[in-house]
């Protein structure tokens, strides 16, 4: 047989080999060097095994059996990971990344689905609770499974973060990684990347101080002329909103004071943060079982003096769906503390 079907034959198997390679190694430069080793590493064992130091078509044959099959080869690459249950470590924390950012819009999509269904009517308070609890459930064990089963896969196929980069990105990360070890810049150990900071103290800070002084003001009462108009009932509740916006806005003050150190800190101000804000929701709740305590205040003639004339029974409906998508914006974030929390301690092992 001819130097040239031996050849064919060779090439035969290098091309079944590079259909069984990972995706991620198909479109990269490694992936000829591979093929290109191979090829000469048959070669030279078809010339070691005959007797002539020339390969003939039973050498190249026995060389390529002695290579092994082509998903045996793809295997070795499949398996470049380091194992960590069914995903890699290496996929594991954008596994749990993925799972949050989905969890959280699963939940935000049903409270504002139930909120609307509220509003118009669809559903009543009793099952509204029930309705939220249900979809969040099912949606999030839902894309748990399919998230799940995508990591899984790239992780037998033996994906790398990096491998979703371009090579322009991975080459502008690695010079911002440089850049940052010269300048002593903390390094996330998980992405090898420059690390952000993990707050930004100044708009914290500002954030924190608006929220004292809205705090204040609604436990003080200031405007007796005004407050003298509106139920003590409805008052009391705007006392102890205000209680909870001034404990909210000293825990991000004090978070902004320690600034981007002591992420225990961060983590005990957010736990209280979390309590804070779920007993915030009772207050609303209750305000939305009770809309003909809002006040209405107006002047019906130039000169007359300010009346309450109360919430009309016709909008009760829109009261409760404002007070239900109140309730939506505290668990969402409510949520982003918890988020924030798992976030602060990643930063505590950064070097």
């Amino acid at each position: 047989m001819s130097e040239k079907e031996m050849a064919n034959l060779i090439k035969e198997y290098l091309k079944g080999v590079k259909s069984k390679l990972p995706e991620w190694l198909k479109d990269k430069k490694e992936n000829k060097e591979i093929l290109a080793e191979l090829e000469e590493h048959i070669w030279s064992k078809a010339e070691e095994l005959s007797k002539t130091d020339q390969p003939t078509i039973e050498t190249v044959q026995m060389a390529i059996s002695h290579m092994g099959s082509p998903q045996s080869i793809a295997k070795e690459y499949k398996g470049r990971g380091t194992p960590k249950v069914y995903i890699t470590k290496e996929l594991w924390p954008y596994y749990l990344r993925v799972l949050g950012i989905v969890f959280f819009v699963v939940i935000g999509i049903t409270l504002v689905a139930q909120v609307v269904d509220l509003i118009f009517g669809n559903v009543d308070i009793g099952q509204l609770f029930g309705n939220i609890i249900q979809g969040i459930q099912i949606g999030c064990l839902s894309t748990f499974a399919i998230i799940t089963i995508i990591f899984v896969a790239l992780s037998m196929e033996g994906y790398f973060p990096e491998d979703f980069k371009s090579k322009k990105i991975r080459i502008k990360e690695k010079q911002q990684l440089e850049l940052a070890r010269e300048q002593g810049i903390p390094i996330s150990e998980i992405k090898k990347r420059p690390v952000k900071s993990y707050i930004k103290p100044v708009g914290v800070i500002i954030g924190g101080a608006i929220a004292i002084m809205v705090g204040v003001f609604f436990i003080v009462l200031p405007i007796p002329a005004i407050t003298s108009l509106i139920e003590p009932e409805f008052l009391l509740y705007l006392q102890f909103a205000g209680l909870f916006i001034l404990v909210e806005g000293i825990l991000d003050l004090s978070r902004g004071l320690i600034g981007n150190r002591q992420y225990f800190a961060h983590q005990i101000i957010h736990g209280i943060t979390i309590g804070v804000k779920l007993a915030s929701i009772s207050v609303v709740s209750l305000m939305m079982i009770r809309p003909e305590i809002f006040p209405i205040l107006v002047v019906n003639e130039p000169g007359d003096i300010l009346t309450n004339i109360g919430l009309a029974p016709e909008f009760y409906d829109i009261f409760r769906g404002i007070a239900g998508v109140i309730i939506v914006v505290i668990v969402l974030t409510t949520i982003e503390d918890f988020y924030r929390m798992y976030k602060a301690e990643k930063y505590k092992f950064l070097k």
